[in-house]
Formats: C-alpha cells, sequence, structure tokens
C-alpha cells in the first residue's frame, strides 16, 4: 500500500509502497477516507527538535483519520466491516497502575500512532478495537478532525460555561473549535484572539461575539472593555505562546 513514511532522520517526509497491516486479535483494518494534518506533522517533516529526540524511523506519520472498518480480528465481536470510523490516536498498556485504577490518559506506556508506532498517513492503518469509535451518521471528513475537536471540547467543558464570559487565546483549529463549543454549551459572550485576521475571521464565523487582534491591540484592555471592567470568567489557552499565557 501507499503511504506517507518519515524514512531517515532529516527534513522532508516520502510517499512510499509499505506492508499492508494485518488485524490482529481485538484489532480492527481500517481503509483510510479522510486525514487531518497536526502541527505534529509539520514538526515530524521539518524534523525540529522535538522529532529529533522522540521519532525513530522509520515510521507511517498521521494520527487525525477516519476510515471504513474493511476486516476484523479475533475476539472483536462489537465492531464489523462496512462501519465508519474514526479512532483514538493514543494506545495504552491496559496492565500499568495508571491503566488499572481507571487513568488510561496517564498511561507510562502510551504509544501514539504517526508517532511512536505507524499512523495513518496511509491506505490503512490497524488499531485496537478499544480505541475505535463509530461515525454513526457523521461524515469521515468531519471524523478525521475528532481529536483536534475533543482537545477543545474538554478543554472548553472542564469549566462552568452556561451563561459565562469565556476568553478563547489563540485561534487555530481547536482554539475555533472551542469558540463554537463554548457557543454551543451556553456562553453569553465569546471573546477571541489571535495574532491573524484570517483565524479571526473563522472565529467570528465559529460563533465569537468579539475579536480582538493581539498584534495591535491591548487583548487585556479589550476585554475589560467588553466586560464593564469585570473580566472573563473562562480563559482558554489554546496557542502555547508564552505571552499569551502571561495575559490569561
Amino acid at each position: 500500500m501507499q503511504a506517507i513514511v518519515k524514512q531517515k532522520r532529516a527534513p522532508g517526509l516520502t510517499v512510499t509502497s509499505v506492508p499492508k497491516p494485518s488485524p490482529g486479535p481485538g484489532e480492527v483494518l481500517i481503509a483510510v477516507r479522510h486525514a487531518g494534518v497536526c502541527g505534529t506533522d509539520v514538526h515530524i517533516a521539518d524534523w525540529n527538535a522535538w522529532a529529533e529526540g522522540r521519532i525513530k524511523p522509520p515510521v507511517v506519520v498521521g494520527h487525525e483519520f477516519a476510515g471504513e472498518i474493511v476486516a476484523v480480528g479475533g475476539a472483536v465481536s462489537e465492531l464489523k466491516s462496512g462501519q465508519l470510523v474514526t479512532a483514538e490516536g493514543h494506545i495504552v498498556c491496559g496492565h500499568c497502575l495508571q491503566c488499572r485504577t481507571g487513568n488510561s490518559h496517564i498511561c507510562r506506556n502510551t504509544r501514539i500512532i504517526g508517532v511512536d508506532r505507524d499512523g495513518a498517513f496511509a491506505e490503512y492503518i490497524a488499531m485496537p478495537a478499544t480505541n475505535v469509535l463509530p461515525l454513526d451518521g457523521i461524515p469521515t471528513t468531519v471524523g478525521a478532525v475528532m481529536d483536534p475537536m475533543g482537545n477543545a471540547f474538554h478543554t472548553v467543558l472542564s469549566a462552568e460555561i452556561p451563561g459565562s464570559t469565556v476568553l478563547v487565546v489563540g485561534c487555530g483549529p481547536i482554539g475555533c473549535f472551542a469558540v463554537g463549543i463554548a457557543r454551543a454549551a451556553g456562553a453569553a459572550k465569546v471573546i477571541a484572539s489571535d495574532v491573524n485576521a484570517t483565524r479571526l475571521e473563522l472565529a467570528r464565523r465559529m460563533g465569537a461575539h468579539v475579536t480582538v487582534n493581539a498584534a495591535t491591540d491591548d487583548v487585556v484592555r479589550a476585554v475589560l472593555d467588553e466586560t464593564a471592567g469585570e473580566g472573563t470568567d473562562v480563559v482558554c489557552e489554546m496557542s502555547g505562546v508564552p505571552s499569551a499565557l502571561h495575559q490569561a
């Protein structure tokens, strides 16, 4: 099958032929229909310092995807061929202390597809059935971005949103998702800030009541002006930029 592979410890990716995986016990084989490009994939392609210390080529990259189950391994009963699905890309061991106490999100043996093992920029990917989520009528174009959507969902809904004023700092894809989720969850006012006018327009389209360009305006002053000096109830820092953290 064809796949996009990080073949060596240097910048660049290669489209090449790799063996088609087979589903083992407890796994399903998924034909990838759509995939999303994450900043992690860009780091791997560029071969930055993080990639240098983490990636062990050769590896098929990509972790955001959706597709159709085409084969089912043994001991899988809840999934079947023909289903459209997406998958959680963090594969946990299931037997460490964290996994056994219901904290598998901090499993010490986590392996990430497209990083620690072959990923989704390929015609097919084999995944543990426990990581696979049926889309139930959701198109694969949307299913492919469930990973970053989930990030935004859990970030926003960790706070009390109904009736609140929410500031989203950073309007990349996850930030824009956060804007839409805050609106859907009942925020009274959503303010979004970024340094990119195009991203701010996307935030407006996602439902931001107010947008602030941090490249030209004082974000803190703008927020205070919009809230009669009260500030916001919730801040979702979605950029990771040190200056944005200080603003938050």
